[in-house]
């Protein structure tokens, strides 16, 4: 049973701050989005902002306006509509810091009797004064992304050459294109065409989302990434028997602000790849400076790839900025230069990559024969 839940964004309710609240919006298995609390896009729809198709979850100025449009329908006190309510925070700031505007919400949802859900890297149960209002009004603190103690994590064991089901990673062009919406997509349009197929989550939304199988990469300690993705896939493939595991891919290979993906390839063996890729982004999206640092021609990750001993399978363009006429061009011009099938995963669907997939996991199956 899913758990009613609001989002709150702190007037940051986009693209590239919101990743966390969009991927809710779009699928959620452990939450019910009743709404979203955003002052600077309050009575517009969420799916208008997200894909220009409504979907009949509001945004409202504060909690105590959800709160009250909820008891009048209910004729309910406002602590009794918050009761038991997720307040998730659905936003990334730099650094992953609490900024004050979001902490004044955090304590208007405790004072309501909701439990927040925090995925940023400033842990509340860290924070006195928000311990204080949550133990006053019986509410919990959830920090996902909090790591182990170093005696709980995995560490690597080569233990994945016995891993019987071949491994696809997602990797992408750098943050925030779309790679863990691509996977998803994927992995449901293989299983609706009989491919017992799970996905490896490695950030913080594709847990809050219900995924079973996966850690938060950017909170483990350095030492045991390897071993918590190892220890994943071997969990995932003794209890669920897959004919294929996919990879949410983080960062890039070479984003200078976080770069990502050796792990994928060189200790969960994933022998092939499915890049996401924008074509108007020139400029990794860092913290510090953006516009800074040019995003390599995508033929360099693609051999960059091949030389780590992965194949890579196609490619699948994220349409944001970009007009349809560009978009066809774009993919007719990329398809023909990279020999490599190139795949619109909104506006097509994935399908198109199914017989690709097919044929990726009869030629490792009978590798590892």
């Amino acid at each position: 049973m899913r758990e009613n839940a609001i989002l709150i964004t702190g007037g940051k309710f986009e693209k590239n701050s919101a990743k966390t609240a969009l991927g809710l919006l779009k699928k959620s298995d452990r939450y019910n989005i009743l709404a979203v609390i955003d002052y600077n896009f309050l009575g517009q729809d969420t799916g208008k902002i997200i894909d220009g198709e409504e979907v009949s979850i509001p945004i409202y100025k504060t909690i105590k306006y959800f709160l009250q449009s909820q008891g009048t329908k209910k004729n309910k006190t406002l602590e009794d509509c918050g009761r038991g309510v997720y307040a998730i925070i659905g936003i990334a700031t730099p650094g992953g810091v609490i900024p004050h505007n979001l902490r004044v919400e955090l304590l208007e949802a405790l004072s309501f009797g909701m439990h927040i859900v925090n995925g940023l890297h400033h842990y509340l149960s860290d924070d006195t004064e928000i311990v204080k209002f949550a133990n006053q009004n019986s509410s919990k603190l959830i920090d996902i992304r909090k790591p182990k103690r170093a005696k709980d994590y995995s560490f690597w064991t080569g233990e994945i050459l016995k891993v019987r089901a071949p491994r696809i990673a997602i990797f992408g062009t750098d943050c925030s294109v779309g790679k863990r919406t691509t996977a998803i997509w994927l992995r449901d349009a293989c299983r609706n065409h009989g491919i017992c197929t799970e996905m490896i989550y490695t950030g913080q939304t594709g847990k809050l989302q219900g995924g079973r199988y996966g850690f938060i990469l950017d909170s483990t300690l350095n030492d045991f990434v390897s071993g918590e993705l190892e220890s994943e896939i071997i969990r995932c493939d003794r209890e669920e028997n897959p004919d294929l595991i996919l990879l949410e891919g983080q960062s890039s290979l070479r984003n200078p602000s976080g770069p990502c993906g050796s792990e994928y390839l060189c200790s969960a063996l994933a022998k092939g790849v499915i890049m996401q890729y924008a074509p108007k982004q020139k400029f990794y999206l860092t913290d510090g400076d953006r516009g800074l640092w040019p995003i390599p021609p995508i033929e360099e990750e693609i051999e960059l790839i091949r030389l780590y001993g992965a194949q890579t399978l196609a490619l699948t363009l994220n349409s944001s900025n970009i007009s349809k006429m560009e978009l066809h061009a774009e993919k007719k011009s990329l398809s023909e230069r990279l020999g490599l099938p190139v795949v619109c995963p909104r506006e097509e669907g994935l399908d198109e990559l199914v017989p690709l997939v097919k044929e990726f996991i009869k030629r490792q199956t009978s590798i590892n024969l």
